[in-house]
């Protein structure tokens, strides 16, 4: 026969392991409620992402499809930077609702970076949010997106190929 104190000693080691399986059931049932909101989250983004790929490997022969961007103004468009056949870094902007696809050849005009350091020498940004290339006015512009000093949305709409500002919005 067991002790008094051996039977608690028992009870308590099997509370003690169901606890721990209880917590890690929790955990795993978290993380996988996470990761289907995030895949839930982010499908509208993916199915635009690769949409843009396939336009740009019909019409720009894209081979190496890199980073995407999303620009909305007046209208939304979507652009894939990669390199195409040539090996040559490109832009493809193609509009949400169909219409022109614009190549671009990254030679031709600035780079996300170039209109970042572009605006961080003017405007001494807190923080650069984003950068995207769209079309503003039949032009391509880039979209800077920053929090200026006083911590306020601001945006700069920078000509894709001559660097000048052609709309700044501050203080949102």
């Amino acid at each position: 026969m067991q002790s008094r104190r051996e039977v608690q000693r028992d009870k308590q080691h099997r509370s003690t392991g169901q606890t721990i399986r209880n917590l890690l059931i929790v955990i795993v049932a978290i993380i996988v409620i996470v990761g289907i909101f995030y895949l839930i989250s982010n499908q509208p983004r993916s199915a635009a992402r690769r949409q843009t790929v396939s336009i740009a490997k019909k019409y720009a022969h894209l081979k190496d499809p890199g980073s995407f961007y999303i620009y909305n103004r007046e209208n939304t468009y979507y652009t894939i930077a990669g390199r195409n056949n040539q090996n040559q870094p490109i832009l493809v902007v193609v509009s949400q609702h169909g219409g022109n696809v614009r190549v671009l050849k990254q030679s031709s005009g600035l780079t996300a970076q170039q209109v970042i350091q572009q605006v961080r020498q003017d405007h001494h940004p807190q923080k650069v949010l984003k950068a995207a290339p769209g079309v503003f006015n039949d032009k391509v512009v880039w979209e800077v997106t920053y929090r200026n000093q006083k911590g306020q949305l601001c945006y700069d709409l920078i000509n894709f190929k001559t660097g000048k500002v052609v709309q700044t919005i501050n203080n949102l």
